[in-house]
């Protein structure tokens, strides 16, 4: 029973829910507690429970060391069921006060705010301060304390992270289900913590990923729930699961490990979803529609029968453009019906074969009659109503794209503002959480553009009041009634956590980013972060003002390891990041101390230091082993100072965090290279160039190179072909690796020509020579003779004669004929070359069948030959040795 009414709590489910059959004659307290949890006042839980507990009463001079094992002893008096739901309870209050609204006060913790500064000290990280305007970071704490005490985990609060912790281990069959619920709570409390950081850092990375890592966890949920308990719900435990495994890895910063959990939980919901193009008008006077991206979505009917009851809050404000152009909806026009060699990819040699690309963030219909029926009827001015966790879907693919897309790239920006279209513009009911949201990353989109900036400032302004932030001049009258609080926290734990003061920071970076400067710095002084404060102002280079607010805020806060770091990054002075390690362990600390001793200033009299630079980044590593850009230049120094071991291990982690990066791939190969591991450097490459990053020429280079000495001779082709396509534009005839061409040519001329039986191999390496190569092909007479010698193979003596006239007029036309010997003498052989094709190849069968030549006159076009090089030449080059050699052919003939 117990399990179920944990089941229903991490599904912030309807309360009605807990009527059901199976719950019946279950503890009643402990069925109230879940009660107000479900109705968004975990507030009374904590009062109630804490009350017949006693809470330690501290005064102002308790050091950490003293709260600290003051809530332990309080943790320690409860049983582990009253110690679960309060934790819950804790936590959810906790999101409240600084996530969601509206506030509660708790009466019973109030003597425990005195020592604010201290309980903030002890959410510290890896050398970076929590918040400290945290609001009641008491709740954080003890939720977290309780956590661990009924995990029997270690605790990692006011832990130096050079003490080794190990992760979690969860099994779907041993493990019980409360011991499970537990473990998904701790998890969810370890990414909120993460929120109070400015950096993820220390402990928690590693925590979170084990415990949301692994599907065993629901498995071990879900093997004890009750007969009654309704096979939906437990379907929904699959899919918060799915949807909190992608939060986790982008809080953590391995958004690339994203996709797998996100196709999960695609097919969960049954969501139908594709990006496609369709044309639309979007100003007042715009007479003709044009193309665009849209959203085309639509839920299951299941999805959304489960989410019938949900009551819903009062929606943010959404601010109105009031734009004399611009229309606040873009109006398009029916999907499907405009012709093919209209569709905005006319541009575009299709494929007939071509359909829906499922491989990206967003499937993409690139072709109109490849968008599924049931999507392509709706009406894509009034889309129907997505259920709350397909909405979240598209919002985290939104992130997903977002974190992995270069920045300010216009297609990509079209992608994301067509998500954020969809999920605002939709019939129906909606969600307080969901559709703030969307509203918030629409204002950080337009904000970008000059004709919406003004609403983009403005609505991220409203947003930022409507979480009831202590600001002196608000746009709109404030009040902390919210109809329905548990709106707010239905879907807070798949949403990536964005606190309040986050919010009014990222409107802070706008107000820098636009050159607002004093507004930007209003609002950090107001939030007290000095240190983003610092970095706004040297931004704009006012150094000097960013070194006083930094040493202002070391004088208040001598721990804060991360102003000493800033500060030593704007001085470049090694002492002070020496000392924010000292301090505090601050892993950009010592990746700032390693870029300096890797390219020190001019200044410093020093030289490049590998030893130190490779100690200080291990020193980040063993403090933050998850960061992807720590480990590349870790690799990258091993790979320059020839410590190959060093650079495998440093390449191997960046692609076990992210497998799409294809230049760490590719270096990955070059270490194998240098240990003499061709086979493991061909795999790596082989990864490499199935990534973006399969439009790099040097990739591809590297990929011939080890094809070759590997004798993989359709890997080279490939190799070969692609590195035409990608240099030809700019490097023409120099993007044919001419002796690697020689080498296939030999190796397909080697063998009777049989075109019934033709190898895949062969017809792609006759294709590559003789239709690409002579597409690209200007002045090397040495690619006409692989060319013709192919085409001889063949059985087209006709076509190897027109590659070798060819190959004699790329040389013979050179202007430098008359003035440099070596052209002059090239131009001879050209010359004879041509010749001796005429006398082998001219009496040839020809190209009309029996009783037609190749060449019928070739004798006269030998000697034509001959006396207009000779007439070229003859000033210049009359008593050379080539001129002897044109004598001698002519008279031959």
């Amino acid at each position: 029973m117990e399990a179920g009414l944990h089941a229903y709590i991490l599904l912030a489910a309807n309360p009605e829910q807990l009527k059901a059959d199976f719950l019946k004659g279950f503890d009643e307290t402990n069925l109230r507690y879940g009660r107000y949890i479900l109705e968004g006042t975990p507030h009374l839980v904590v009062e109630s429970i804490l009350q017949e507990t006693q809470p330690p009463s501290l005064s102002e001079e308790a050091d950490e060391r003293i709260i600290l094992t003051s809530l332990k002893e309080l943790a320690g008096r409860l049983n582990n069921s009253q110690a679960l739901i309060l934790s819950i309870a804790l936590l959810q209050t906790f999101i409240q006060n600084n996530y969601t609204g509206p506030s509660s006060s708790i009466n019973v913790l109030a003597n425990v705010d005195v020592v604010q500064e201290r309980l903030v000290n002890l959410l510290s990280s890896g050398g970076q301060p929590a918040y400290g305007l945290v609001e009641r970071p008491v709740l954080l704490l003890l939720s977290l304390i309780l956590l661990e005490q009924i995990t029997q985990q270690p605790s990692i609060i006011a832990t130096e992270n050079e003490v080794d912790i190990d992760p979690p281990t969860i099994s779907a069959t041993e493990t019980p289900s409360l011991l499970a619920v537990a473990h998904w709570w701790r998890a969810r409390a370890l990414l909120i913590h993460l929120s109070l950081l400015p950096e993820p850092s220390g402990f928690q990375p590693a925590i979170i990923a084990s415990i949301l890592g692994s599907i065993d966890l629901v498995h071990a949920i879900t093997k004890e729930l009750p007969k009654g308990f309704a096979e939906g719900a437990k379907k929904n435990l699959y899919i918060i699961f799915y949807l909190e495994n992608v939060k986790a890895s982008l809080a953590i910063n391995s958004e690339h490990s994203c996709l797998p959990s996100l196709a999960k939980v695609k097919k969960l919901t049954n969501f139908d979803f594709v990006l496609t193009g369709a044309r639309a008008k979007r100003t007042k006077f715009q007479e003709k529609a044009h193309s665009g991206l849209i959203i085309l979505a639509e839920s299951s009917y299941q999805s959304l029968e489960d989410e019938g009851n949900e009551q819903s809050d009062a929606l943010p404000e959404n601010l109105t453009l009031d734009s004399d152009t611009l229309l606040e909806k873009a109006h398009f026009e029916s999907i499907g019906n405009e012709p093919l060699d209209q569709q905005i990819i006319k541009s575009r040699k299709l494929d007939e074969t071509e359909s829906l690309e499922q491989e990206n963030v967003f499937p993409v219909a690139i072709r109109q009659e490849n968008i599924p029926a049931q999507l392509k009827a709706l009406n894509p001015n009034h889309q129907p109503r997505l259920s709350g966790y397909d909405d979240i879907q598209l919002l985290l693919r939104y992130y997903v794209l977002k974190n992995t897309s270069p920045a300010k790239d216009a297609l990509v920006e079209e992608e994301l503002g067509a998500v954020i279209y969809r999920i605002i513009h939709q019939d129906g009911v909606q969600n307080y959480s969901i559709f703030s949201r969307a509203l918030w990353e629409r204002s950080i989109l337009e904000t970008m553009k000059a004709r919406t900036v003004e609403r983009g400032l403005l609505q991220m302004q409203v947003l930022v009041e409507e979480l009831g932030l202590k600001i002196k001049t608000r746009l709109i009258p404030h009040h902390d009634n919210v109809e329905n609080p548990a709106s707010r926290l239905k879907y807070i734990h798949q949403l990536p956590f964005i606190p309040r003061w986050v919010l009014d920071a990222t409107l802070a970076d706008k107000y820098m980013s636009l050159g607002v400067l004093k507004s930007a710095v209003e609002i950090y002084e107001r939030l007290h972060m000095c240190c983003e404060a610092a970095l706004c102002h040297a931004a704009v280079g006012d150094e000097k003002q960013a070194e006083l607010i930094l040493l202002k805020r070391i004088e208040e806060t001598p721990k804060d390891a991360r102003a000493y770091s800033i500060l030593g990054d704007i001085r470049q002075d090694p002492a002070l990041w020496s000392k924010s390690w000292e301090i505090g362990k601050y892993a950009n600390a010592k990746n700032s101390w390693a870029r300096y001793c890797y390219n020190p200033p001019p200044s410093s009299n020093l030289e490049r230091n590998y030893d130190a630079v490779l100690k200080h980044l291990n020193d980040s590593l063993r403090q933050y082993p998850l960061s992807f850009d720590t480990w590349y230049f870790y690799g990258c120094v091993g790979l320059e100072c020839g410590k190959m071991d060093l650079a495998a291990e440093a390449f191997s982690r960046c692609v076990s965090l992210d497998p799409t990066h294809g230049t760490s791939w590719s270096n990955l190969s070059a270490v194998y290279v240098n240990l003499g591991k061709l086979k493991e450097s061909f795999s790596c490459l082989k990864q490499a160039i199935s990534t973006d990053a399969r439009s790099n020429w040097r990739i591809w280079e590297n990929y011939l190179i080890v094809a070759f000495k590997l004798n993989e001779w359709k890997d080279v082709l490939m190799a070969c072909v692609n590195l035409v396509t990608l240099k030809r534009d700019k490097l023409g005839e120099a993007s044919i690796d001419l002796p690697m061409i020689e080498k296939l040519t030999e190796l397909l001329v080697s063998s009777e020509y049989n075109e019934q039986s033709l190898s895949y191999f062969q017809r792609s390496c006759i294709d590559f020579i003789c239709n690409t190569i002579p597409s690209v092909v200007t002045t090397s007479s040495r690619c006409w003779r692989v060319v013709a010698k192919v085409e001889l193979w063949r059985g087209r003596p006709w076509a190897a004669l027109d590659c070798h006239e060819k190959a004699y007029r790329a040389v013979s036309h050179n202007p430098d004929l008359e003035v440099d010997e070596k052209v002059w003498e090239e131009s001879v052989d050209a010359c004879d070359d041509l010749i001796a094709a005429y006398e082998s190849l001219g009496e040839m069968q020809g190209r009309h069948g029996p009783g037609s030549v190749v060449c019928q006159d070739w004798k006269y076009k030998s000697r034509a030959t001959i006396k207009t090089l000779m007439s070229k030449g003859k000033n210049t080059w009359e008593d050379s040795v080539g001129w002897e050699r044109l004598l001698e052919m002519r008279g031959q003939l």
